[in-house]
């Protein structure tokens, strides 16, 4: 393709994964669906996919990676999904920009454009309050408006995710200072399951039905929504290993039997010599001792009680999977989950901590939990969750979320039309009844 030019000096291009790659990754809005990797994936999978850049006197100062995708009757969308990557503050860099994209949707017969910028709407904190005094981009959303894109609101969006918790990892020196940022019950679930021998494991090619058999139970009992089985393998044979994380929790079922034991015999042994202790002494720091003693005592003999339906016969067993993805500046947990009769042994817990030592290792400056709902109160779907994300520390990061603009408003109203008839007869549909009344 020839460049396209527009006015300040702007030329838009097609540019290399290798120019693209640069790029993205030292941009401070860089996120793994703007990546060559995720790029390459797609491609893999059939998708049409186009790495774009904006040069200005030959240095890029944009770019992103555009999708077109066609529904059954014919109508093409273009999109940049949590892109594109510009500087936002520069009003006129925003507006040339947006032209040219235009541009480019109308060349490839796209009938409407859509970006969602990887920014914050609204600082928030933890707790989910707002916080403009931080980060307040709301004049964007206007600014938006005012170049042709109405703004599709900021609900949860669970194609593009748009609202999520993360952990700022950048200032942690060391694992002990990352671990003493969680909360009690956090820490807790994270040593238990190290003194119980949970242990993380990659998945492979080799070893992908096992991470795709805890993932896909997890999300039946769950009820959260996974991919196929093919999807992972094609992201494990196009992207890297540092891209792409399968992650599997395990626990070997006869060895943590046999710690357990062991552990109940030398303590019960001690509780047997300091209760005779007691008795000869009275000492009343023996006591206080025997009490400590005895807990440790109840509590292995409450996990053997808890592990008697896994049979050694299970030995090593898959308790949890998580898909995690790695790029420039975050570790990002896609999706994952637990699966029920092994929650006992915290798996998820220690795919997080796991990754998070990862994220402190190599250098990443944020861990994010990805899509987070149930913010607003204990009665919320998915609330426990995001409790469950909160006590590793963090803040809830609301996005900026989609934008859409007509490239040929013939097409784009008649599409609008036949997608509101089709809800309407959907919601008709529903309110008939079942059978005919007697």
């Amino acid at each position: 393709m020839n460049p396209t030019k527009a006015g300040a000096g702007l030329e838009f291009s097609v540019l290399s994964d290798a120019e693209f790659e640069s790029f993205s990754l030292k941009h401070p809005q860089n996120n793994f669906i703007q990546s060559a990797d995720f790029t390459r994936f797609q491609r893999a999978r059939g998708q049409s996919v186009e790495l774009f850049g904006v040069r200005r006197d030959g240095d890029l100062v944009a770019a992103g990676k555009l999708n077109f995708t066609t529904n059954r009757w014919g109508y093409k969308v273009c999109e940049c999904a949590k892109g594109p990557l510009l500087d936002y503050t520069d009003a006129a860099l925003v507006r040339d920009v947006v032209g040219l994209l235009k541009e480019r949707a109308a060349e490839r017969k796209a009938a409407e454009l859509r970006i969602s910028p990887n920014l914050t709407y609204i600082a928030r904190d933890a707790d989910g309050a707002e916080h403009p005094e931080i980060v307040d981009n709301r004049p964007l959303v206007a600014e938006l408006a005012g170049l042709g894109f109405e703004h599709q609101g900021s609900d949860m969006n669970f194609a593009n995710v748009n609202w999520m918790f993360i952990k700022q990892l950048g200032g942690i020196t060391d694992a002990e200072e990352l671990i003493m940022g969680t909360s009690y019950r956090t820490r807790k679930a994270i040593r238990k399951a190290e003194k119980n021998g949970v242990f993380l494991e990659q998945a492979t090619l080799e070893t992908l039905d096992e991470f795709y058999d805890a993932l896909s139970t997890a999300g039946d009992e769950k009820g959260f929504f996974y991919r196929e089985r093919e999807y992972y393998d094609q992201l494990l044979r196009t992207t890297s290993a540092e891209f792409t994380k399968l992650m599997m929790a395990k626990i070997d079922i006869p060895a943590y039997r046999k710690s357990i034991t062991e552990r109940l015999e030398a303590e019960a042994a001690s509780a047997a010599e300091l209760r005779r202790d007691v008795e000869e002494t009275g000492s009343k720091k023996k006591a206080n001792r025997l009490k400590v003693v005895q807990d440790l005592v109840d509590s292995y003999e409450r996990s053997l009680k808890d592990i008697e339906r896994f049979p050694d016969s299970v030995g090593v067993a898959t308790v949890a999977a998580i898909h995690f993805v790695c790029f420039g500046d975050e570790v990002v947990c896609v999706i994952g989950g637990t699966k029920q009769d092994y929650i006992y042994f915290n798996g998820a817990t220690s795919l997080y901590w796991g990754m998070m030592l990862h994220g402190l290792d190599k250098g990443y400056s944020r861990y994010n939990f990805y899509g987070t709902f149930g913010i607003q109160g204990q009665d919320e779907e998915g609330h426990g969750g995001y409790e469950f994300k909160k006590g590793f520390g963090g803040d809830v990061v609301q996005l900026l979320g989609d934008f859409v603009m007509p490239v040929r408003p013939v097409a784009f109203q008649a599409n609008r039309l036949v997608r509101a008839g089709i809800a309407a007869a959907r919601t008709l549909l529903g309110k008939l009844p079942l059978k005919r009344q007697a």
